[in-house]
């Protein structure tokens, strides 16, 4: 795979090396594909293989967050990366947790304020009749009603069946990094510039959208000899068809609980079955920012 990577010269001499556990922190777009037959795409993790995700956003719901945050985030983790490196695989769910808690009421403090104050104008805001204002206000709703359900940890094992998320950011994103906590997927125990995977992974044009689904970041590190992966996931997990359409309300609402149904075959991923839904384009010149 091309990348526009550029090795050191000890990485030069001896190869880049992989830890048996890897420590992520995740903070590029991210979405959930629902294919041509009405389910989320999913895949199987491979044998020799387990990971813990921390995701801060549910299904069908936009994250909104700052570099600042991010930051916070990140310094949590690096601090406490030498214990998540050791501790044992089962035992991380109580640590990690911990950082979880804290993630929730930083974010609480910062993001779930300012969009409270917002939808406080909704009035104003339906009737200005601005599409990108009216399309912010709508996930800003969201987020506040399910952010209760944000901030949870999942455990994938080889055999489970799990929702295949997308990653993505923009190569002019991947070029104006804020203090390197932006549009980034860290790798938190791997020093210098190859800490960014999605830079070591993926070939960076000028212009354009880079995409990569949690099955081929995982099949990567794998044959790189990494075992357990603790990734921290802070990116949207919108619904969206192949054609980057997103849906209604009433269909966000029943993908979510079905992929949060406890009984669920698939872990953070719908049950399957073919289901009708309503299709809306995506306004991508408005989008914001901030929304991940």
């Amino acid at each position: 795979m091309t990348t526009t990577y550029t090795p050191s010269a000890a990485e030069e001499r001896e190869g880049i090396h992989f830890p048996k556990r890897l420590i992520i922190a995740n903070f590029t777009h991210g979405s959930i594909t629902i294919q041509e037959d009405g389910t989320e795409k999913t895949f199987v993790v491979p044998p020799n293989m387990k990971i813990k995700r921390a995701w801060a956003s549910v299904p069908g719901v936009c994250n909104f967050i700052t570099s600042e945050t991010n930051a916070l985030f990140t310094n949590y983790i690096e601090n406490s990366k030498k214990r998540l490196e050791t501790i044992p695989f089962e035992s991380v769910d109580a640590e990690f947790n911990v950082f979880l808690s804290k993630f929730k009421e930083a974010d609480k403090k910062d993001t779930l304020k300012e969009l409270t104050d917002m939808v406080k104008s909704k009035k104003d805001i339906l009737k200005s009749g601005d599409e990108s204002q009216i399309d912010t206000l709508m996930e800003a709703e969201r987020y506040i009603n399910n952010f209760d359900k944000f901030f949870q940890l999942t455990t994938y094992l080889p055999g489970d069946v799990v929702v295949d998320k997308l990653f993505s950011r923009t190569n002019a994103e991947a070029i104006n990094k804020t203090k390197g906590r932006e549009w980034v997927m860290l790798m938190i125990n791997m020093s210098g510039i190859g800490n960014d995977l999605l830079t070591l992974m993926i070939k960076q044009t000028r212009f354009g959208r880079n995409k990569i689904y949690l099955s081929q970041i995982i099949e990567y590190l794998q044959s790189e000899g990494v075992e357990e992966i603790i990734f921290f996931d802070n990116s949207c997990s919108t619904f969206m068809d192949e054609e980057e359409n997103e849906f209604g309300d009433r269909e966000i609402r029943a993908r979510r609980r079905s992929i949060l149904n406890k009984s669920s075959s698939t872990k953070f991923g719908g049950k399957k079955g073919k289901k009708s839904y309503k299709k809306r384009k995506i306004n991508k010149k408005n989008k914001s920012k901030r929304r991940r």
